[in-house]
């Protein structure tokens, strides 16, 4: 275990003396969040959506609340809607959400009842539709505060695609979304580009045949080397929560059981992608080979991963894909652990992706490892 130890401490404090690696693996991210803060973070518009209210009730109570309603969409500057009454439903069909007024809406009003609204449409993911879901439950909570009812007059549904019921605690705060991105963002490039290629240039440059010379088994060494870039990508990510909190106000609502799990979630993603660096500086023989296998991989999966572009717009079949990418899957289970708690059911099989990744890279990166540098 010292030598352990000792060997993490070296190659952190290697590490920390390089200018370069500390720029991308620190300074760069946060000078990303400013930037994605900038543009994405405060004020930004969604939109627009379509938004078709349907009258079932044709009460004066029914109108009076589609009036609120309308008159506080129209005042907020979050979200671009565009309001079509549709009296009879005509127009509805082809509007991204639709808003209909139960009949007898105004009956259980009276009589102190609740009425569930019926919550459809075309478009029911992505950013544009979380928020004007948001948008739209927060006036309805709005309406129900000027009743004396004890029971709220008026609920809101989350459809099925997007949680289902239990779930409407979870509230979708894009700029939270922006600070896991580029959590993941840190680990992507720190476990490929930072682990990958310096290895190659290490092992090629003759630098590893020292090691032979210790009496120590090589995988500590290599154990070593991960564990002192999982501890460097945690670090990172902390900062990175930590300057979204002091800068722009990010909260994370999770108690701390959740917050652990995220973090767990987290380091074992982190160890992941480190097996697959690992992997990829035992199959290549120079570092212009690895670079560019890491680049090969970096790119796609920047895009792909849900990292700062959600992908909630993409058909249903290729977001079906995409999210059995592992990157895709700690990502999510990150995201929910923050918000509205772990689903083992789903989290289960995102945990079992990360944990074959994990296993099945490591198990070939032995096979292949080889402390001498490669004709």
């Amino acid at each position: 275990m010292k030598i352990l130890l000792h060997l993490v401490r070296a190659d952190l404090a290697m590490f920390l003396r390089g200018r370069l690696a500390l720029f991308w693996t620190f300074a760069f991210p946060l000078l990303m969040l400013v930037m994605q803060m900038a543009l994405f973070g405060h004020d930004v518009k969604l939109g627009p959506v379509s938004l078709a209210l349907v009258d079932l009730d044709r009460s004066q109570v029914s109108q009076d609340y589609m009036r609120q309603l309308s008159a506080g969409l129209r005042m907020q500057s979050s979200v671009v809607f565009n309001l079509l009454p549709a009296e009879q439903g005509a127009s509805a069909a082809g509007a991204d959400l639709t808003l209909t007024i139960p009949a007898g809406f105004a009956a259980n009003v009276s009589a102190g009842r609740s009425t569930l609204m019926a919550l459809g449409g075309k478009h029911t993911a992505g950013p544009s539709y979380e928020a004007a879901y948001g948008m739209l439950r927060g006036f309805s909570d709005a309406y129900n505060l000027t009743g004396l009812q004890a029971p709220p007059r008026v609920t809101l549904p989350m459809p099925a695609e997007n949680g289902g019921a239990g779930k409407q605690d979870g509230e979708l705060d894009y700029r939270l979304f922006l600070v896991t991105g580029l959590a993941g963002m840190i680990i992507l490039s720190t476990s490929l580009m930072g682990f990958a290629a310096p290895l190659v240039a290490a092992r090629e440059g003759g630098m590893f045949r020292m090691y032979q010379l210790f009496p120590m088994h090589t995988g500590i060494v290599v154990a070593a080397w991960c564990l002192s870039r999982l501890l460097i990508m945690l670090l990172a990510s902390l900062l990175m929560f930590v300057a979204a909190w002091a800068i722009y106000g990010v909260r994370i609502s999770a108690g701390g059981a959740e917050i652990a799990l995220a973090i767990g979630v987290l380091a074992l993603g982190s160890a992941a992608f480190l097996a697959l660096g690992l992997l990829i500086a035992a199959l290549t023989n120079s570092v212009a080979a690895a670079t560019m296998l890491c680049n090969l991989l970096y790119f796609p999966l920047l895009f792909s991963g849900n990292l700062m572009i959600p992908l909630g717009g993409l058909p249903k079949g290729a977001r079906e894909v995409l999210d059995c990418l592992p990157l895709n899957a700690m990502m999510a289970s990150i995201r929910r652990c923050l918000t509205v708690g772990m689903d083992w059911k789903s989290d289960a099989y995102n945990l079992a992706i990360l944990l074959a990744m994990l296993v099945a890279c490591l198990a070939f990166a032995t096979k292949r490892f080889t402390w001498m540098p490669r004709e």
